[in-house]
């Protein structure tokens, strides 16, 4: 598996390769598969029809290893354009960004300028809702994606000065890194909304879990302590980012055995995978949020979503020839 993710992160950083895929009007079916939306109104919309089938939503603009500061300047345009959009249609303001999109590879300092610009304009606007709206840090919140673990500590940095501050952050964390043990403990000491993924980058064997029985045994043990009493009572807001099934049960048997409410954790999935899946999620009631990109720099995260797991190759193939 770690050689199919090497090759297909290797295709997504290809400027080449991802120049001559833009340029295939044949492949722009290929991007339909996970890509809510070329431009950030049409996302809006899509997503406004989402929450209509009980499917809630986190927008993201495409790019990534973002080295142009005129590129990170559009990207937190294109996001800031985007929220009062999603406050208009009654939409969670709930942004998912990665930190090298805003200016890390930059500059750090720009990177937590840029965070602290998204994190207030959405809780100007979550403000605006409403006299008698209290602000919900669950639904409308800027969601800091994780990267390589090169970046781990900076993103969690990045994190902590956002929540110290009262802004309106989670954060996502790799249960495939030997530290995240760790690094989950002080998020729940601090009551943090948590994206929990499995990891999807090839690390190395002294960074991080590379067996798949390892990998899954150190999601249970992270699903335990986002659900454990000590999470409860500091109110932790678990959100299982994970398209395994057996992950989601053994998620809503940890929070049915430990009193959560429905409204209390949620799953997130990719847009364009397991459809089946999700309607079966929203029929049960758990709660379902869609990771819904949009833009046109749709290479780099198509690909990488069938390097996490090659049968996502599979329904992109059907996609494509309107199976």
């Amino acid at each position: 598996m770690r050689y199919w993710q090497r090759a297909m992160i290797y295709c997504a950083r290809h400027k080449g390769l991802t120049d001559a895929v833009h340029g295939s009007r044949f492949m722009t079916r290929f991007s339909r598969q996970f890509v809510a939306a070329g431009d950030g109104q049409q996302a809006v919309e899509r997503m406004a029809r989402l929450c209509a089938e009980g499917k809630d939503s986190s927008f993201f603009y495409l790019g990534e290893y973002v080295e142009s500061a005129e590129e990170v300047e559009a990207t937190v345009r294109a996001l800031l354009q985007g929220i009062p959009l999603l406050a208009a249609q009654g939409l969670d303001m709930h942004v998912s960004v990665d930190p090298t999109q805003i200016g890390s590879m930059l500059s750090w300092e720009l990177c937590r300028e840029n965070a602290l610009r998204l994190a207030e304009a959405i809780k100007q606007h979550a403000g605006q809702a409403g006299a008698d709206t209290e602000y919900d840090v669950r639904r409308s919140v800027l969601m800091l994606d994780m990267e390589d673990s090169s970046v781990t500590e900076p993103t969690l940095e990045l994190f902590h000065t956002l929540f110290d501050v009262g802004l309106p952050v989670a954060v996502t964390v790799q249960s495939y890194l030997h530290r995240s043990t760790d690094d989950l403990a002080a998020l729940v000491d601090k009551g943090a909304m948590v994206r929990l993924v499995k990891g999807a980058f090839a690390e190395p064997a002294s960074r991080a879990h590379v067996r798949r029985q390892d990998v899954d045994d150190a999601y249970r043990l992270h699903l335990s302590m986002l659900f454990g009493h000590q999470a409860r009572e500091t109110g932790v807001y678990p959100v299982l980012g994970t398209h395994d099934e057996r992950m989601v049960r053994f998620g809503a048997a940890l929070a049915e055995r430990g009193g959560w409410n429905s409204g209390e954790w949620e799953v997130e999935m990719l847009l364009g995978v397991r459809s089946a899946l999700q309607r079966q999620l929203v029929e049960q009631g758990t709660g379902l949020r869609l990771y819904c990109p949009f833009g046109q720099n749709w290479w780099p995260y198509s690909v990488r979503r069938i390097g996490e797991n090659p049968r996502n190759a599979l329904f992109v193939l059907r996609s494509m020839a309107g199976v």
